[in-house]
């Protein structure tokens, strides 16, 4: 009778036992599904090796919700052969405790002649593409005319040609070109997001096919001088032109100057604008759009219809670059450095209290609300 009663008690704690691991098992298992699932809500977006700078602008908006992305996580990649450091974007996530900032490092061997094609850095493409929602493409340096099979001017400055030959593939990859059968990635996702800012609306548009003005002043306007340039229509003037002219350490890099929208829309219907609204935008290149790449309309233009300042993708919705800064730290914070804005000025500015004095920087926190609203 012990001997049943032991055997029966054994059989009962057997049964427990098993019963608790099948629960430890199942927590375990819904612990992952949780983390997975958490995993897949994030709104990831790539950043294109972006220096300490941008990480700043980025950084202060999306911490004053002037980027208001629900669980957003921002991958920054480095080309391993590019000139931008990824040690020091490293060093200021580390320093400062970003914890919605990951870096990564891609490898791979490019040259003019493997842009636009596969290549050893295919495959890691698409990774980037498939384990995100998004990606950014920031300013930068003089692209390689050759990437657009032109000679080089010799106002053309070529700083990060490694940078550009990794960031035009991943956007053919991406968007594809006109003269081949290439399946372009966002035929996958075609709601993915893709923004390009100064050198990164020039990059999409070359990895399209399309082509640049290698300097405005002269190819547009036809000019040779400073003086010249900074003699003009403030709105037909990109760049600060008169810091260098001035020798002023006071002075500011960016030229301010108003743009126009194609039939009042700029991107999409949700974001409308009267034919006589004229925001003022921040503005720091000599280079410009000079003939659209496959699938690009021209949504913003200079004053004077003479310089492209934003472009839309005809078929995949949320591509989307334009030429001037809307996300700049001295833009944004009103606390950043004073600049003498114009030369001889007395009184020192912050890029944002000047933007805000002309009454354009609610169009620069709209632009972020609507990027925001894509995620």
């Amino acid at each position: 009778m012990k001997r049943s009663f032991l055997a029966g008690l054994l059989v009962v704690i057997l049964a427990l036992f098993s019963v608790g691991c099948v629960q430890d098992n199942n927590s375990s298992n819904n612990s992952n599904t949780s983390n997975n699932n958490s995993s897949l809500e994030k709104n990831r977006i790539i950043l294109m090796n972006p220096g300490v700078y941008y990480l700043e602008s980025l950084v202060y908006m999306t911490e004053n919700d002037i980027i208001n992305i629900d669980n957003l996580e921002y991958q920054a990649v480095f080309y391993t052969r590019n000139e931008v450091s990824y040690e020091e974007a490293e060093k200021y996530v580390k320093d400062n405790g970003i914890s919605y900032i990951s870096l990564k490092k891609i490898d791979g061997n490019l040259n003019v002649a493997n842009l636009y094609k596969k290549n050893s850095c295919t495959d890691s493409f698409i990774k980037l593409f498939e384990n995100s929602d998004g990606v950014i493409f920031l300013g930068g340096a003089d692209l390689p005319a050759a990437a657009y099979n032109q000679k080089t001017s010799l106002l053309t400055a070529i700083r990060t040609p490694n940078r550009h030959l990794f960031e035009l593939s991943f956007l053919y990859h991406l968007l594809g070109r006109e003269d081949d059968n290439y399946i372009p990635l966002l035929e996958k996702k075609p709601d993915y997001v893709v923004y390009g800012i100064c050198l990164g609306l020039q990059s999409m548009n070359v990895a399209t096919g399309g082509d640049l003005y290698q300097d405005i002043p002269s190819e547009v306007y036809g000019m040779q001088y400073f003086e010249d340039v900074v003699a003009q229509d403030k709105n037909n003037v990109h760049r600060a032109y008169s810091y260098s002219l001035n020798f002023d350490n006071r002075g500011t890099f960016h030229s301010y100057h108003q743009i126009k929208f194609v039939d009042g829309q700029f991107f999409t219907e949700n974001m409308k604008k009267d034919k006589d609204y004229h925001p003022y935008v921040v503005s720091s290149h000599h280079q410009a759009i000079k003939n659209t790449g496959k699938g690009f309309d021209v949504s913003a233009y200079s004053m004077d219809g003479k310089i492209i300042e934003a472009i839309y993708h005809n078929k995949y919705k949320n591509v989307f670059g334009t030429q001037f800064h809307p996300e700049g730290l001295n833009l944004h914070d009103p606390g950043s450095t004073k600049y003498r804005i114009e030369p001889g000025d007395t009184i020192l500015q912050t890029e944002h209290d000047y933007i805000n004095s002309l009454g354009s920087y609610p169009f620069q926190l709209e632009f972020w609300e609507y990027f925001s609203s894509l995620f």
